[in-house]
């Protein structure tokens, strides 16, 4: 499936995208780097030898339908078995495993006994074999069955844990809650303020104020005010329109208009005609794994979204030009390419244009319609705004 973007090329970056975007998203301290990846230039390594008493993995060289996955490349270091940690992440697990962590849909072995088969907690074991047919598979490791012994009653407190998310959350937090991009007829359709309680032109934190269009199933909205639209380059397509986060709205009484008590006001105050977007749930949010994009997809870094970070970095969020319109999902993995360049021939004179190379590694984090939020998961050289990305 080729979802290029032809039309896309040459590109230069908005600048409001950077400055109108995100100037109200909060500033995320750096996660703590993850496991390295593997030697550049180091040709895949197929499967090494099973354990004992499991099958062999298939013979290396054996011919492979063009339609089929390439094969799996595992890590010739990785573990038999991994109990999970605090902090990790879906990413940094899979690339203790793999040499490619965009194959992991490829190993994971959903069990239906566990709590949650498509989640992972802290204090899980993973455990690695290889299934009837020789292919590398990871899965939950099943508890000991335990003696049982009577105790008297006690009183007893747990921890409730979450999963392990798939990239770390304050790397994307602020993004995913405080960055938004929609269409007019989107923004024309949101929920809007229409005045306060006591006629003042401006709202601060704890101010009361009524609001058309609110649903009585919605009960707390995020604040945007409609920023200026975001358009393609060269080709003039309309991309969206971005929104400046504000604050947040709690509903106080249903109606039309509702009434909804302001809090979370950000540095911007509040006026009539702002809109209210409603929060969606983490479970949502979350709710991806590393996997790779069609083949023959194509696109551009037209944005990032760190407006305190000039250069694009490990953990930086970026926008790409790919979007729900070419099937772009949360999870898919892209590689970065630089756009090369052109050198003198020190022999004929003249110019050389230089092959671009892979700079690094993004995953898509949130999708809209016509752009993307990706992370740059691994930064292998310098990335750069216009940078090329596709299949990895």
């Amino acid at each position: 499936m080729n979802i290029t973007r032809s039309s896309r090329h040459p590109r230069i970056v908005l600048s409001l995208a950077t400055t109108v975007l995100l100037w109200a998203c909060a500033q995320t301290p750096p996660p703590q780097p993850e496991s390295s990846a593997a030697p550049p230039g180091e040709p895949p390594r197929v499967a090494g030898p099973p354990a004992a008493g499991t099958a062999p993995p298939p013979l290396a060289g054996s011919s492979q339908a063009p339609d089929q996955a390439p094969a799996v490349a595992l890590r010739p270091d990785h573990p038999q078995t991994y109990t999970v940690a605090p902090g990790d992440t879906l990413w940094s697990i899979a690339r203790r495993f793999l040499q490619h962590p965009w194959q992991w849909r490829e190993i994971w072995r959903q069990n239906p006994q566990i709590r949650n088969p498509n989640r992972i907690y802290p204090g899980d074991v993973l455990k690695f074999s290889y299934d009837a047919n020789g292919k590398p598979q990871l899965e939950v490791a099943q508890n000991e069955e335990v003696p049982l012994l009577k105790v008297s009653p006690q009183v007893r407190t747990e921890t409730l844990t979450q999963p392990i998310p798939p990239v770390p959350r304050d790397a994307i937090e602020s993004f995913l809650t405080r960055a938004i991009i929609l269409s007019d007829a989107q923004w024309q359709q949101a929920p809007y303020i229409v005045a306060d309680d006591d006629s003042r032109l401006v709202y601060a934190n704890g101010s009361r104020v009524y609001v058309r269009g609110a649903t009585s199933d919605q009960s707390r909205y995020r604040v945007f005010r409609i920023g200026d639209e975001l358009r393609e380059p060269g080709s003039d397509r309309y991309l969206g329109t971005v929104g400046i986060y504000l604050g947040e709205a709690i509903l106080e009484k249903d109606g039309d208009p509702a009434t909804f008590t302001l809090t979370h006001n950000a540095v911007s105050p509040i006026k009539p005609g702002d809109r209210l977007i409603p929060f969606e749930s983490e479970a949502e949010l979350y709710n991806f794994d590393p996997h790779p994009v069609p083949p023959d997809t194509d696109g551009l870094i037209i944005s990032q979204l760190n407006p305190d970070f000039i250069q694009i970095t490990q953990y930086s969020s970026i926008i790409i030009n790919l979007g729900d319109r070419e099937g772009i999902q949360p999870g898919h993995v892209l590689a970065i390419y630089n756009k090369g360049r052109e050198v003198i021939n020190p022999v004929t004179g003249g110019t050389v244009r230089l092959p671009g190379e892979r700079s690094g590694l993004v995953m898509v984090y949130k999708v809209h319609d016509l752009v993307s939020y990706a992370i740059v998961m691994e930064a292998e050289r310098a990335i750069h705004l216009q940078d090329r990305v596709t299949t990895p």
